[in-house]
C-alpha cells in the first residue's frame, strides 16, 4: 500500500502545488471586477507569483542537487496554497500582490527537490515517472480554475479550500516519507548515485535549450491569463463561465502532455518539440481573430497540443544535457519553464490597454518562432 502510494504520490503533489498556480489565473476576472484593476495591473499579479519564482527556482534546484531537503516538498506546497486562501482577506490590490509573491516563493521550493523526489525512487523506471509527475502539474492547472470558480458562486471565502487541500497533501507526504529508512530503497540510491557519477554537462546545449524553454513559458503563461480575458471581452462570455473555458484548456493540456511524452518516444524529444511549434503557430491566428465561440474552442486543441506536448521532452532534455546538476535542470525546465513566462506577462497587459486584447496577443507569433527556430539549432543528447 505504501510503495503504491510512493509510486504516484509525487505527481499528486505536482498537482496540489499547482492547485495554486492554475488558480491564480483563473481569479484575473474576479479581482479586475473587484478591485477595478486594468489589464497591467491584473497582469503584475501573476509576475509578483513568477519573479520570485524565477530567480530562486534555479538557485534551490542547486541546493537540491547538494543537500537533500525533502520538507521543501510539502512546505512549498502549503505555502503555495495557504497563499492563494489568503487572498479571501485581501482589502486592496497590494495584499493580493504581497500573497501572489508569497505563492511564488512555495512553488519555487517545490519544483527541484519534488523532481529529485522523482529520481531517487523511481530511477529504474524513470521516463514514465517524469511523464507522470509533468501530467500531475497539468491537471493541477486544469482543476485549479474550476476549484476558483468557486469564488463567483459562493464568494471570496471559498478560497479556503485550497487549504484543506494542502492539509490532505501533508498528511499523504508524512505517511508516505516521513519513514527515513523506507524513502529509498538501495538499488535506486545507488542507481542514481552512479548517473550522477559517469553523467557530463553539456552546457552550451542546455543554453540553447533555455530560449526554448523560455518561448513555451510566455506562450502559457500569457495564454493562462488571457483566455479567460479573451473569453469574455471578445467572445462576450460570463466572468463565470471564464474559468470553466481556462480548466478546459488545462485539462486538454493534462492529456496532451502525456501524448506528448509518448510521442517522444517515437519521434524523439527534439522533433516533438518543433511539431509542437509549428502546430501552434497557425492555431494561435485562428484562436485570437475568429470572434465566436466555434473558433475560440476549435482551434484551443491544436494550440494547446503546441504548448503541453513539448513539457515532458523539455524537462527530459534539460535532465540529459545536465546530467551530474539534475535538481538545477528541474529548476529551469519544471519552474522557470512555467513561470519565467510571468514576467513578460506586465508587458503584454499594457499592449492590451494601449490596443486591445487581441493585438496584443500577436505578440506570441515571433514568440512561438524564435522557440522553433532554436529547436533546429539544437541536436538530441547522447
Amino acid at each position: 500500500m505504501k510503495n503504491t502510494i510512493r509510486k504516484y504520490a509525487p505527481p499528486i503533489f505536482h498537482c496540489i502545488n499547482d492547485f495554486g498556480q492554475g488558480s491564480l489565473a483563473a481569479l484575473i476576472p474576479f479581482f479586475i471586477t473587484n478591485f477595478g484593476l486594468n489589464y497591467y495591473q491584473s497582469a503584475s499579479i501573476i509576475f509578483c507569483n513568477t519573479v520570485v519564482a524565477s530567480i530562486a527556482q534555479p538557485i534551490l534546484g542547486y541546493v537540491a542537487d547538494r543537500w537533500r531537503v525533502p520538507w521543501f516538498i510539502p512546505v512549498g506546497f502549503t505555502v503555495t496554497l495557504v497563499s492563494i486562501s489568503a487572498m479571501a482577506l485581501a482589502t486592496n490590490y497590494e495584499m493580493i500582490l504581497a500573497l501572489s509573491l508569497l505563492a511564488g516563493v512555495g512553488a519555487a521550493l517545490f519544483h527541484p527537490e519534488a523532481a529529485l523526489l522523482v529520481n531517487r525512487t523511481q530511477s529504474h523506471e524513470i521516463g514514465n515517472a517524469m511523464g507522470r509527475f509533468a501530467v500531475g502539474g497539468s491537471a493541477g492547472f486544469a482543476l485549479g480554475p474550476l476549484i476558483a470558480g468557486g469564488v463567483y458562486v459562493f464568494g471570496a471565502h471559498f478560497l479556503w479550500v485550497f487549504t484543506a487541500i494542502a492539509l490532505l497533501g501533508v498528511l499523504m507526504y508524512i505517511y508516505a516519507f516521513t519513514d527515513k529508512a523506507d524513502v529509498t530503497n538501495a538499488s535506486d540510491c545507488e542507481s542514481h548515485s552512479k548517473s550522477v557519477a559517469i553523467g557530463t554537462n553539456d552546457w552550451m546545449s542546455f543554453g540553447k535549450l533555455f530560449f526554448v524553454i523560455a518561448s513555451r513559458s510566455i506562450l502559457f503563461s500569457v495564454l493562462s491569463i488571457f483566455i479567460p480575458i479573451l473569453y469574455i471581452t471578445v467572445i462576450n462570455g460570463e466572468a463565470g463561465a471564464s474559468s470553466l473555458a481556462l480548466t478546459m484548456y488545462f485539462a486538454m493540456g493534462a492529456v496532451l502532455t502525456y501524448m506528448g511524452g509518448a510521442l517522444s518516444d517515437k519521434l524523439g524529444f527534439l522533433k516533438t518539440v518543433r511539431l509542437g511549434n509549428i502546430i501552434f503557430l497557425p492555431s494561435v491566428l485562428v484562436f485570437i481573430f475568429v470572434p465566436n465561440a466555434w473558433g475560440f474552442f476549435g482551434a484551443m486543441i491544436p494550440m494547446a497540443f503546441g504548448v503541453f506536448s513539448q513539457y515532458g521532452p523539455i524537462t527530459v532534455l534539460g535532465q540529459k544535457y545536465l546530467a551530474k546538476n539534475a535538481g538545477f535542470a528541474s529548476g529551469i525546465t519544471l519552474g522557470l519553464g512555467i513561470t519565467l513566462g510571468g514576467l513578460v506577462a506586465p508587458y503584454i497587459g499594457h499592449l492590451a490597454d494601449i490596443y486591445d486584447v487581441q493585438t496584443a496577443l500577436m505578440t506570441l507569433i515571433p514568440v512561438g518562432a524564435l522557440g522553433l527556430l532554436m529547436s533546429f539549432w539544437l541536436e538530441e543528447p547522447k
